[in-house]
C-alpha cells in the first residue's frame, strides 16, 4: 500500500515538472505549429496531464498575482537556490555566458512553478498565508526573511508579511520556530491571547484546547498576554509580560492563570521532531488525545475513572496500537482491537 501511494506521489511529480517544461518551451518563442499539434493530442488524449497543464497555466498568473506573498517568495528563493546548485557544474564548462544564462533562468523558472504547481495541488489548497498539516504530518516552511517554522501534526498557521511586521498567528496545534535575526522587524507569534516577541531565537509554542506552551530552546523572548486576569506574581513582577531564556517553558491555561518552569523538560517538550510523544504523569485522557494527533487509527477511553489515570513513557507519535498494547500491560485495562480506524480502552 505504502509503495503504491509513493508510485502514484513520484509519477504526479513528473507530470507536473513535463507540463511546466512544455509550458515554458511555449513561451520561449522556439515553439513550432507541430509542437502545438503534438502538445492539442497529448492534452486531449491524457486526461491527467491535461488537468495539471491547466493548472501550470493558472500557476503562472498565480505568480504574478501573488508574487508578494509569503509563500512565492519562499518559492522563488527555494527554485533559484536549487537551480544553482543544480546548474553549478554547467558553469565550468565552455559555451557562451547567454546558454548559461538562459539555461539557469529556464531551470528556476520550472522550479518556481513546479513548486506553485505542487502547492495548488496540495491539500492545502491555496490560502494566502494560511499553512495547515494533516493528522500525523509535519511540513517545514521556510519564509521570505531566512526564518523556518516547523509545524507539528494537525496544525493550522496564518503568515503575515510586510515593511515592518513579522506576524505568524498559530490558529491550533504546534509548530517550532527558527527565527532569523532582524532587530528592526520583531517577530511576533500569535497563540489565544499570547503575544510572543523574538529577534533572532528558537523556541516550540503549542496551542491546543485554548491552552498555551511556550518552550524555550535558545535565546529570550517575551510572551505578552491579552488576557488582564492572568496571574503572574510568581513569575514577573511587571503585569502581562514574561521574559523566558534558554531551558524554561511558559503554560498558560485556558483560564488564563499562568506557570513558569525554571528548569523545563526540554526534550519532552521538542520530542515530536523525532517523532516521538513523552507523558509525565499525565492523565490517560489527555495522552490519549495528544496521540490522536498523529494517528489515523484513534483512541477512545469509554470510561471516565480510565481516564483520569496517570500515565509516563515514551512512545511513537504515530503507533496507536503500541500506546494501547503499553496500557493494556500496565494498567488494568482492556484493548479492543476489533476496529480497525478505533481502538477502545477500557477498566478490566
Amino acid at each position: 500500500m505504502t509503495h503504491s501511494k509513493t508510485a502514484t506521489s513520484a509519477h504526479e511529480i513528473d507530470l507536473e515538472d513535463e507540463a511546466a517544461k512544455l509550458f515554458l518551451r511555449r513561451r520561449e518563442g522556439s515553439w513550432t505549429p507541430a509542437d502545438q499539434s503534438a502538445l492539442e493530442l497529448k492534452l486531449e488524449k491524457e486526461a491527467n496531464f491535461a488537468d495539471v497543464f491547466h493548472r501550470v497555466e493558472q500557476s503562472w498568473d498565480s505568480v504574478g498575482r501573488y508574487a508578494t506573498s509569503p509563500e512565492v517568495m519562499a518559492l522563488r528563493e527555494q527554485a533559484i537556490a536549487r537551480a544553482r546548485r543544480a546548474s553549478s557544474r554547467r558553469w565550468a564548462l565552455p559555451g557562451a555566458a547567454s546558454w548559461r544564462s538562459r539555461k539557469y533562468a529556464s531551470a528556476a523558472a520550472i522550479l518556481l512553478i513546479a513548486g506553485v504547481v505542487g502547492w495548488l495541488l496540495s491539500p492545502y489548497g491555496y490560502e494566502p498565508g494560511i499553512y495547515r498539516t494533516g493528522i500525523g504530518e509535519q511540513r517545514t516552511v521556510e519564509l521570505p526573511d531566512r526564518s523556518q517554522i516547523v509545524l507539528d501534526a494537525r496544525t493550522r498557521m496564518k503568515v503575515r508579511f510586510s515593511a515592518d511586521a513579522r506576524v505568524v498567528e498559530l490558529l491550533d496545534g504546534q509548530a517550532q520556530f527558527s527565527v532569523a535575526k532582524d532587530a528592526a522587524r520583531p517577530f511576533k507569534v500569535m497563540a489565544g491571547a499570547q503575544i510572543i516577541v523574538a529577534v533572532g531565537t528558537v523556541f516550540n509554542v503549542e496551542y491546543i484546547d485554548s491552552q498555551v506552551q511556550v518552550a524555550m530552546l535558545e535565546g529570550r523572548v517575551a510572551v505578552l498576554s491579552g488576557n488582564p486576569e492572568t496571574s503572574r506574581a510568581q513569575i514577573d513582577p511587571k503585569p502581562n509580560v514574561v521574559e523566558l531564556s534558554a531551558g524554561e517553558t511558559l503554560q498558560v491555561r485556558a483560564d488564563g492563570t499562568a506557570a513558569i518552569a525554571p528548569k523545563a523538560d526540554i526534550e519532552a517538550a521538542n520530542a515530536w521532531r523525532q517523532g516521538k510523544v513523552i507523558f509525565h504523569d499525565e492523565a490517560l485522557s489527555e495522552a490519549v488525545h495528544r496521540l490522536n494527533r498523529y494517528s489515523r487509527q484513534q483512541v477512545v477511553v469509554d470510561d471516565p475513572d480510565l481516564a483520569r489515570m496517570k500515565v509516563s513513557g515514551v512512545f511513537d507519535s504515530g503507533d496507536a496500537q503500541a500506546f494501547a498494547e503499553a496500557m493494556q500491560a500496565y494498567l488494568s485495562v482492556t484493548a479492543d482491537f476489533s476496529n480497525a480506524s478505533v481502538i477502545h480502552l477500557r477498566l478490566k
